[in-house]
């Protein structure tokens, strides 16, 4: 036979159960709202040669909220590099194809992820206001680099446009006259020296001379000198973030993106 048992009222119980039934019920009421909040998300990083630096830098401040925050670090390629040997661990990379590449070769980058975000080259810079000269040809840029008093590139040992600027010295045969009148810095935007007038011309990828001020870009280089870089991006195989990684290589290289790209002085990667 079943008995109806009668409602046990909290007032009803002595004062400590009551104590008792009453945190009890705080607690179960705690824990359900806590179940019901989202986990905060977890910032992604992001390591990028400067080249990039301009139209990543517009980019991440336009991101969309459905993204995580990004902190993000720029440098030349062989800082990168050698911060990646270190030991650390980005959850993306941006760097010019043939560093991903052999990232991807030793697997630490994600081949499947990898993008192409675009080209850009070594340009001429001048001080703002000085008189433009002339690049148009080999021996037109050989004359000027031999007449310049100074010439500011990025390291060799450290930045893309540095060893490409020092092969170009070699195939000009001016590499001799050019050694004690070439300033080399060791990343950022180096035609900086040139507005403050340390350099009468800077050679940098294009990318990093148009957001200077102070300077005028001349032109890119003439002719067969002309070697463009690609740049392109990937998830590394070690982040622990594979989704939101992934979610921002997308956005990096949406239609959007690509047209903030082109006019930081990238053209299509081909």
């Amino acid at each position: 036979m079943m008995f109806n048992q009668p409602a046990v009222h909290l007032m009803n119980l002595p004062r400590i159960r009551r104590t008792a039934v009453h945190t009890a019920a705080v607690l179960v009421a705690l824990f359900a709202s806590l179940a019901t909040v989202p986990a905060a998300a977890v910032d992604l990083t992001l390591l990028s040669a400067g080249a990039m630096r301009e139209p990543v830098t517009q980019l991440l401040a336009q991101r969309s909220a459905s993204l995580p925050h990004v902190n993000v670090s720029f440098g030349t390629a062989g800082a990168i590099r050698d911060r990646l040997a270190k030991g650390e661990k980005p959850d993306v990379v941006i760097l010019p194809s043939g560093d991903l590449d052999g990232l991807i070769g030793q697997r630490v980058a994600d081949s499947v992820s990898l993008r192409a975000l675009g080209e850009t080259e070594v340009g001429v810079a001048v001080r703002e206001g000085a008189k433009l000269p002339d690049i148009a040809t080999r021996e037109a840029l050989r004359a000027t680099l031999l007449e310049a008093r100074k010439v500011v590139i990025v390291d060799p040992a450290k930045g893309t446009s540095g060893r490409l600027v020092e092969s170009m010295f070699k195939d000009l045969g001016i590499a001799d006259a050019m050694r004690d009148k070439t300033l080399r810095v060791d990343g950022g935007y180096v035609v900086e020296a040139v507005a403050r007038g340390e350099a009468d011309l800077g050679l940098h990828q294009i990318s990093e001379i148009l957001p200077v001020k102070g300077v005028t870009l001349v032109g890119p280089l003439p002719g067969d000198l002309r070697k463009p870089t690609r740049y392109d991006v990937a998830v590394l195989v070690a982040s622990d973030q594979q989704e939101d990684a992934k979610a921002l290589v997308g956005y990096l290289t949406s239609g959007a993106a690509r047209a903030v790209i082109e006019k930081s002085g990238f053209k299509p990667a081909r």
